[in-house]
């Protein structure tokens, strides 16, 4: 199941939560009231080598193959 933030709607206190995904509120477990789920960053980190540091963020011009043939 996956972690969701939810947030109080008296006390603004934000709580995370394991849920189904179904589960739109929860109770504040400081002031018993509802907190309903929040919008939040994810925690996602491109880290060392692959496409992303190898290729796609490069700088450089990349070499291309000239299939052409002179004919003269």
């Amino acid at each position: 199941m996956p972690l969701y933030e939810y947030q109080c709607e008296v006390c603004s206190n934000i709580e995370e939560s394991i849920q189904k995904i179904n589960v739109e509120e929860i109770e504040c477990p400081i002031c018993n009231n509802t907190a309903k789920r929040i919008i939040s960053l994810s925690s996602f980190e491109l880290k060392g080598g692959g496409w992303y540091k190898d290729g796609y963020s490069s700088n450089t011009p990349k070499k291309t193959l000239d299939n052409s043939t002179d004919t003269e």
